[in-house]
């Protein structure tokens, strides 16, 4: 078997991995790079999108998913398999999707011979790691990938074989621990706070926004949260509880945002890129608010010119590994071979034989 790296391997974005066995071809992710908007799809050719038979999505965010619609109108006739959260996620039509959970009950089953195993990977609702094999080959796919989460569940990546593993590294050689750099985010929240009153922070439609809502609400006492709506439906659903949650509920109440003097406004939007998100922004800048990107910063965002203008601090939230982690977690396993993905740090050859 064959694995094609597509995008995503020696860059930040545009994720996307061709399989290529004898007899299936298939796809894990599909994403579209923010940051290039002069080549930002994956590296495929006519040839191989329409021997994929199938595209396997690892979460909803675009660098994952953002190139379905080009790969569709590129030829592309497969399935689209993820779970029913991530094609509920997605903000366009999913032409012949089919739900995970259908297909592979209880975390397996098969797609046309092919094996496949699924976890929760922790990032985000309907985020899920892959273990595929067909033809005595198996291949293993992290998703993005923590096990240090305050909010989503994960089954922790144990204990299993592949020939091959292609595992989240997005933080490349940094080696700070998850503890120390959530303590590093606290205590600047904290001294933000306390100089402006009034903090934004820009998150992304899924996954890190409820996680930052825990760790600080657990960390900073006396302060007030406001959100969007589609956050605040994000919150009732974990408040209710369920399959991709941890038990733990956030114990804070979030009220719908109204122009306030103080607190910590959150919007699902972490490049503010629509005109609602600009004009909450604006309105919390206005009355002498901080703008706190906690994720990365894309090319010409409206959030890239607020941290130039000096109206956006960059803090941190780990949800992703890093290197020391990346190790963790191939010792964890028997891996014959790795490659790291989402970090323009590490690279590995562009197609790989296992």
């Amino acid at each position: 078997m064959k694995l094609l790296i597509a995008g995503g391997v020696g860059e930040h974005g545009r994720n996307c991995f061709y399989v290529q066995g004898e007899r299936r071809c298939f796809l894990v992710d599909c994403g579209k790079m923010a940051d290039t908007p002069e080549d930002p799809y994956p590296h495929l050719t006519p040839e191989q999108i329409r021997r994929a038979e199938a595209v396997f999505l690892t979460h909803s965010h675009a660098d994952h998913t953002g190139a379905l619609p080009w790969l569709r109108e590129s030829g592309f006739q497969g399935t689209v398999v993820a779970t029913e959260e991530t094609l509920g996620q997605l903000p366009f039509a999913v032409e012949n999707g089919r739900s995970l959970q259908a297909l592979c009950p209880a975390g397996g089953g098969t797609f046309q011979g092919l094996s496949i195993q699924w976890g929760r990977s922790g990032h985000c609702a309907g985020s899920v790691w892959y273990r595929f094999a067909q033809e005595d080959k198996s291949i293993f796919f992290s998703g993005d990938y923590t096990e240090d989460t305050q909010v989503y569940a994960c089954d922790c990546i144990r204990g299993h074989q592949a020939d091959l593993a292609v595992l989240d590294c997005a933080y490349g050689r940094d080696e700070t621990p998850y503890a120390g750099a959530c303590g590093r985010l606290v205590r600047a929240t904290e001294g933000l706070l306390s100089a402006h009153g009034l903090l934004l922070f820009p998150v992304p439609k899924y996954g890190r926004g409820l996680e930052l809502l825990k760790l600080l609400s657990h960390c900073l006492r006396g302060v007030s949260y406001a959100a969007d709506a589609l956050f605040l439906k994000n919150f009732a659903e974990q408040q209710a509880g369920g399959f991709w949650y941890r038990p733990a509920k956030i114990d804070v109440p979030v009220s719908s945002y109204r122009e306030q003097p103080q607190g910590i406004v959150f919007v699902s939007d972490p490049q503010l890129r629509t005109g609602e998100a600009r004009r909450i922004a604006e309105q919390v800048l206005a009355m002498g608010g901080m703008a706190v990107m906690t994720g990365t910063l894309e090319r010409g965002s409206y959030s890239e010119r607020l941290l130039r203008q000096g109206r956006m601090k960059l803090l941190r939230y780990p949800v992703h590994l890093n290197h020391a982690q990346f190790e963790r977690l191939k010792a964890a396993n028997a891996f014959a071979e790795t490659a790291p993905y989402h970090s323009p740090e590490l690279s590995a050859a562009r197609e790989i034989l296992f």
